[in-house]
């Protein structure tokens, strides 16, 4: 679950010092802390968080010189300031720190600097490879001055203002904003003629982050309640004097889905697991190529009641097939292989290892392209896959390209290949065969070498049989129809149904063939294009099918791949708009089987539709 936090402003010195024990000793941690002056009193707003994170010290009411010791002593102790705040207390400037104990860069601190003193400091270590990464405005003696932090860490880029009427600052804002840097800090202060605004920018990774400035205490706390419920976190807040009142200005962002998103997606997954009588689920919601939401409801096991959980392995069925293209086009891409090579014959990849010659009519004419769309000339009727379980692998393919007794094909193609799509698993089996025969290894090991250790994937395993092959983070199947999930040859379909996965890994490879520019594909821009491309093969009956090479595709520019078998279904999703997702479950309600499979595709659309605000965070 999502950490919890807490936040609290305009709080008294004598507020404030027991607060700050009651939640230590709650077992949170500070993240921001913020002390601030309202007419010449000290008052303090902070953030916290109830996580493992580094070791940290807080200090507050420190005069100048005190301040100054724990640069002297602080750091040999090996703790980096990440907030620092001067303010004034009855004309004698006093200062707020937050220390962390973490790694980072040479950092400089300095404070009681003029506006003018601050601009040559920020000339100066700017020209030394240094960035502003913290600042504070306050006064001394009736005088503005600043304090603030630079290090050496590396952005894309940054923008220091100061001396900001709220005009300005809006304008600045929106000018920024619209050039990709978000809002790193910002604090008002409070001069003769009005309140003035510092604030740094920095260029970096996408995040969902929203700004406020401004607000009276009333206004920040109903900004704060609604963007509490959209999801959102207080990262940093600044309180000021304005007009002789109390002003904040704060900064947020979204690492998580709101408790209102979490709730509906809940509710979502039970109701359809309900009404489909499936004991569990895992899935997994990825926008941007960042993982968003990992989550699992039900149980794993019904006999025992043990809940499901993100880790646990299922059954993907037919979600195998885009694996196994990709893993072709990663040999294409190796110059060991290619679309229009002949599977079959004498000089062909498989050349004549299987079945009885002389083989049937056009047997020798499928391309490996045909297998990736379908069109390899076998009808969906005849597909084998589900039949013959007393048959090896090698023995089931050699049924399909033989002859029975009296010298008939056991299964002579319906059409010429190339010509006709009808969806084939057998197809994708003889895939496997091909990536063993190429790369001279089993089709499990091949995958991973190819596809799998490249994502950055280690867990996902081709599933046994039987109950006794269940693998010891693998959920439970139940059994709903006339034939269980535990008398079919889930092993022999390795390529086409036979692998298990969790629904995060199932994104760690989605986000590295997406074709979007966020993480690095493991394939080249024309091989995704390639693979995404349909088939211009019709169905027998005439109609476009959408189906490109081990993905399904629409106009809409999304693509996807789904799949079930007794006691299993899945999902695993691309959609044009930049989000991802997977869905495992482990039952198959087989009485109403073409509502099952349309609801399980709907499902994640509902969620995604409800979302407003998308998560910063990336869980991978």
């Amino acid at each position: 679950m999502n950490p919890s936090w807490q936040a609290r402003h305009n709080l008294t010195l004598g507020q404030y010092q027991p607060e700050f024990d009651a939640l230590v000793g709650q077992g949170f941690r500070l993240l921001d802390l913020n002390g601030y002056s309202i007419n010449g009193v000290d008052h303090y707003a902070t953030v916290w968080e109830q996580s493992q994170g580094p070791s940290w010290v807080a200090r507050h009411g420190l005069t100048s010189q005190d301040h100054n010791s724990l640069f002297q002593t602080l750091p040999a102790q090996g703790f980096r300031p990440v907030s620092v705040s001067g303010y004034d207390r009855a004309g004698q400037p006093r200062f707020a720190s937050l220390w962390q104990k973490i790694p980072g860069p040479a950092f400089e601190a300095r404070h009681g600097m003029t506006p003018e003193q601050y601009q040559t400091a920020i000339d100066e270590f700017t020209a030394r490879g240094f960035r502003p990464v913290d600042l504070s405005c306050y006064l001394d003696g009736g005088q503005v001055r600043f304090a603030a932090v630079w290090d050496q860490s590396l952005v894309p880029g940054w923008v220091a203002r100061h001396g900001l009427t709220s005009a300005d600052f809006q304008t600045e804002f929106t000018r920024l904003t619209g050039q990709g840097y978000m809002l790193w800090r910002v604090n008002g202060y409070e001069v003769s003629d009005g309140t003035r605004y510092a604030a740094i920018w920095v260029k970096g990774p996408a995040v969902t982050w929203q700004a406020r400035h401004g607000l009276s205490s009333a206004d920040h706390q109903s900004a704060f309640d609604a963007l509490v419920a959209r999801g959102y976190r207080l990262q940093k807040i600044n309180g000021h004097t304005a007009g002789g009142q109390t002003s904040y200005a704060s900064i947020w962002n979204k690492p998580y889905l709101s408790d209102d998103d979490e709730k509906f997606i809940r509710q979502t997954v039970t109701t359809f697991l309900s009404a489909h009588r499936v004991p569990g689920a895992s899935l997994a919601l990825a926008d941007s190529e960042r993982l968003i939401f990992a989550r699992a409801y039900g149980v794993a096991d019904p006999a025992t009641n043990a809940p499901v959980t993100t880790g646990q392995l299922f059954r993907i069925a037919s979600v195998s097939k885009p694996l196994t293209a990709v893993a072709i086009f990663r040999l294409i891409e190796q110059g060991r292989l290619t679309l229009n090579d002949r599977v079959f014959g004498t000089g062909a990849i498989l050349g004549t290892t299987y079945g009885t010659r002389p083989y049937g009519t056009n047997i020798d004419q499928i391309r490996i392209q045909d297998l990736l769309e379908h069109t390899s000339g076998w009808a969906h009727a005849q597909d084998p896959m589900f039949d013959h379980l007393e048959l090896t692998q090698r023995q089931l393919i050699d049924w399909m390209l033989g002859r029975d007794a009296s010298g008939a094909l056991n299964a002579p193609l319906s059409h010429t290949p190339g010509t006709t799509f009808e969806y084939l698993n057998f197809g994708y089996c003889l895939l496997g065969r091909v990536i063993e025969t190429i790369t001279g290894l089993l089709y499990e090991n091949a995958v991973r070498q190819l596809v799998l250790a490249p994502c950055g994937i280690t867990d996902m395993h081709i599933a046994g049989d039987t109950l006794a092959d269940r693998r010891s983070n693998e959920v439970v199947y139940t059994q709903q129809g006339s034939v269980g999930p535990y008398g079919i040859r889930v092993s022999r379909m390795d390529a086409h149904g036979g692998w298990l996965a969790t629904p995060t890994d199932l994104l760690r490879f989605l986000v590295r063939v997406d074709g979007f520019t966020g993480k690095p594909d493991i394939l080249s821009a024309g091989s995704v294009a390639t693979m995404s491309t349909p088939t211009t093969a019709r169905t027998p009956s005439g109609d476009p099918t959408g189906y490109a090479k081990g993905w399904i595709t629409n106009t809409a520019g999304n693509r996807w791949h789904d799949g079930d078998l007794p006691g299993t279904a899945a999902i695993l999703v691309r959609t044009n708009g930049h989000q991802c997702w997977a869905v495992l479950v482990n039952s198959r309600d087989d009485a109403q089987l073409d509502a099952m499979r349309t609801e399980i595709d709907n499902l994640m659309w509902t969620v995604v539709r409800h979302i407003t605000d998308w998560p910063a965070n990336d869980l991978f």
